[in-house]
């Protein structure tokens, strides 16, 4: 999958990781998983999710092809009833420092129907039964869950194919959740944020489309699921673009630019620290500690800073 077609160089030695650990777009007409493990139904083989379930062409359920493309998709029921969902075995290690998976990217290709409650769940973190609330939501033409969630250019609009990126890193300072809808950015979601929040980071499975409180769900469909080890950057969510026939892509066509080093130089008890002239828009900032709280540092110039004496022990950093 990841070694492409023949080339005159040959076949590569090296093949970039891949932190994709689950992958799903349903071309089996199946819950396989094209990366990582199966999805399975929620109340078990032939219950509710099961029967509601359907696989087929976009144009064999009469919906608008991906980009004008035919596309294979999951029909997703909309029954408000809690035994509805599709169990995620994501395969990723707790992170952040917590107990939880505290970063990870979910990303989907999903059309949502035009008919229904005023929000539909998106995806159930918080209880492995799928028996509270469901976390992560469609309502209004954008996405999120509670006070301050559902901030966005209200482009996630029903009747129509989106791709939907959330970056969750609850172990950034503040905790975010980065929020896209067809690679153009909706919201650096704050509130409520928090390191192990069941709400916000993973156990060992998570349940798509679930919510326990029976009452916003709506009719779906979708081609294709992803999940990522860790919270995608924005220039590399921005490269996935929108939805596509093909599904999401695994490998992001983003340039890694290097970023500058500090260099440091000592004249009697002051300190110099300057940085290459060609890296502009960059901010020094200073802490403490590294966990502490980073402050622009005062009286730089241009692309230089001097320290006096007496400034004690301090850990420093560029910033845009």
């Amino acid at each position: 999958m990841f070694l492409g077609g023949p080339t005159a160089s040959g076949i590569p030695v090296y093949l970039p990781p891949i932190p994709v650990t689950g992958q799903w777009d349903f071309t089996t007409g199946s819950l396989a998983a094209n990366i990582g493990s199966d999805l399975e139904y929620l109340d078990g083989a032939s219950g509710l999710t099961q029967a509601g379930t359907a696989f087929g062409t976009t144009t064999f359920f009469e919906i608008d092809g991906i980009n004008g493309q035919e596309a294979l998709v999951m029909k997703v029921p909309g029954d408000l009833d809690r035994n509805i969902g599709y169990i995620m075995t994501h395969r990723i290690s707790p992170n952040g420092g917590g107990t939880r998976v505290n970063q990870y990217t979910l990303a989907m290709d999903i059309y949502i129907d035009t008919t229904g409650p005023g929000a539909a769940s998106l995806w159930q973190t918080s209880s492995a039964n799928n028996t509270d609330d469901g976390d992560l939501f469609w309502q209004g033409g954008n996405f999120g869950q509670g006070g301050d969630g559902y901030v966005g250019t209200g482009q996630f609009t029903a009747g129509a194919w989106h791709r939907v990126v959330a970056a969750y890193d609850m172990a950034a300072n503040p905790p975010v959740v980065v929020k896209y809808v067809d690679g153009i950015f909706q919201h650096n979601w704050t509130a409520n944020q928090s390191l192990d929040n069941t709400r916000r980071s993973l156990a060992s499975t998570a349940i798509l489309f679930g919510d326990g409180d029976q009452d916003e769900r709506r009719m779906m469909y979708v081609s294709s699921v992803q999940i990522r080890a860790g919270r995608l950057t924005n220039e590399e969510i921005e490269a996935m673009g929108g939805p596509t026939a093909a599904g999401l892509p695994l490998v992001l066509g983003v340039t890694v630019v290097p970023q500058p080093s500090l260099s440091v130089g000592r004249t009697g008890d002051t300190l110099t620290v300057t940085w290459p002239a060609d890296a502009t828009g960059y901010v020094l900032q200073s802490a403490p500690t590294v966990s502490g709280t980073w402050t622009p540092v005062a009286g730089v110039t241009g692309n230089s800073a001097t320290l006096p004496s007496g400034t004690g022990e301090l850990f420093l950093r560029l910033s845009r």
